[in-house]
């Protein structure tokens, strides 16, 4: 087969990569990529194509009904999901036939009488067990990536034990939105990343469990962990130039230590 035979022939199968086996770096990176844009992962059995299981999707040859055989990834979804039927918009008609199984990566589209996503690809290869493993890996990986940018931002990290909170002096906003400042002094027990300079670190958090912080981390006397801690996280009176952790991955706990040092490692 001569060289532009070769290339005849990757362009035909090009629309059908992703429900051919996968295999080497390649593979993983698509398989990392699908992970990343799905929200709904799961081992089905097609049942019927040109179908529907919801009035509101209209069948066509990009719609078929799937027998969900195993949940591997459903945040959110109903626990009773497995064992029916649903709607799947196809990302390629005419890549799957009655009777199929594969492994499905889609994203949630309806929720009503039945279900309806969106296919982002699928493998007709792949294991449940192999996928799962997979899926932790990505997902975990994804979670770094976020702490780590996070890390990046903070002016410096430091571990340790609260070793006492209080109200902060600043005056109220008048708000219901009002984040009711508190003081928490940390004992240092270990510098991270930046330049503290003493062994004790004064920081604010907002004790108010408004909805605007209510996903803001609250300390209590006693308490250990990581701070990632930041200057102007937000713009309201009396907060300049103070130590904050505003964000939910601000702080971490203490069984974190290594993965913490780990990542700031990788980064440097």
């Amino acid at each position: 087969m001569n060289f532009w035979s070769i290339v005849s022939l990757l362009c035909l199968l090009a629309p059908f990569r992703l429900a051919l086996p996968l295999y080497g770096l390649q593979a993983e990176n698509n398989m990392d990529q699908l992970i990343r844009q799905s929200t709904f992962i799961f081992v089905g059995t097609v049942e019927g194509l040109n179908a529907t299981t919801m009035k509101s999707v209209k069948a066509s040859d990009a719609t078929a009904v799937v027998r969900l055989d195993k949940l591997i990834e459903a945040p959110g979804a109903p626990p009773d999901l497995a064992g029916k039927s649903i709607t799947v918009q196809l990302r390629q008609p005419g890549s799957l036939r009655v009777g199929q199984q594969a492994t499905f990566f889609t994203k949630g589209w309806l929720l009503g009488n039945s279900m309806a996503v969106i296919e982002m690809g699928h493998s007709l290869e792949m294991q449940a067990p192999s996928v799962q493993e997979q899926v932790s890996a990505v997902h975990q990986q994804m979670a770094d990536e976020k702490l780590q940018s996070e890390m990046a931002t903070a002016v410096a990290i430091v571990s340790g034990t609260v070793r006492a909170v209080h109200p902060a002096k600043i005056r109220h906003i008048g708000s219901e939105h009002d984040p009711d400042w508190y003081e928490a002094e940390i004992a240092v027990s270990g510098t991270l990343k930046g330049h503290i300079g003493r062994d004790t670190v004064t920081l604010l958090f907002p004790q108010s469990d408004d909805v605007m912080w209510h996903n803001s981390p609250k300390f209590k006397e006693g308490e250990q962990g990581i701070w990632l801690l930041h200057r102007n996280q937000t713009r309201l009176p009396g907060v300049e130039d103070q130590y904050t952790a505003l964000r939910p991955l601000d702080f971490q706990p203490q069984n974190q230590l290594e993965r913490v040092q780990r990542l700031l490692k990788s980064t440097q």
